[in-house]
């Protein structure tokens, strides 16, 4: 990326925002880089993104929701060791914007229902406790993955049934409710 210069740029060009943290020393620069930024030419209304955020304390999230910044998760259903995810309950109480993705964090695409796995049960692929009290129940996770990412699309007219959106439809062959984990 080109740091401050490259998102001065950004900014003064009107443009959206991605970058993606790996860990909570990236994380903390990616915001304090907006922030000088944000001072010089507000960004609360381009939409800026930082996504998987796998360590995310409720302090960087005040200060990326002050600037308008959303963040997109979804990580690690391989990954071992414990509190590996972004904390996703503390997200779901913030009032960030927030949405997920699929990119699992090693930018590699993730299937996204062993991403749902990992976010509903709190488990790795191998049945060990890697999100400690962050996991979300299935209601959650499913407006995490539909309506919550209208945001960062610019589509505020979709990811929700009710009158004036556009719809999607998605046909399961079982009850994502009420399938086995």
């Amino acid at each position: 990326g080109g740091g401050v210069d490259g998102l001065r740029a950004i900014a003064q060009a009107g443009w959206q925002a991605e970058d993606h943290a790996l860990n909570l020393n990236g994380v903390t620069t990616l915001i304090a880089n907006r922030e000088i930024v944000n001072k010089e030419i507000p960004i609360g209304n381009l939409r800026w993104v930082i996504s998987h955020i796998p360590e995310f304390p409720k302090e960087l999230a005040d200060r990326a929701n002050a600037m308008g910044i959303g963040v997109l998760v979804g990580w690690g259903p391989l990954r071992t060791g414990t509190n590996v995810g972004p904390p996703y309950r503390m997200l779901m109480n913030h009032p960030i914007k927030k949405g997920y993705h699929s990119d699992g964090g090693d930018i590699t695409l993730i299937n996204p229902w062993l991403n749902f796995y990992t976010i509903i049960t709190g488990q790795n692929l191998a049945g060990q406790p890697i999100l400690g009290e962050q996991n979300l129940t299935r209601q959650e996770t499913l407006w995490l993955a539909t309506a919550a990412n209208k945001w960062f699309i610019w589509e505020d007219d979709i990811g929700s049934i009710e009158v004036g959106n556009h719809g999607d439809l998605v046909v399961l062959d079982r009850d994502y409710f009420t399938v086995p984990d």
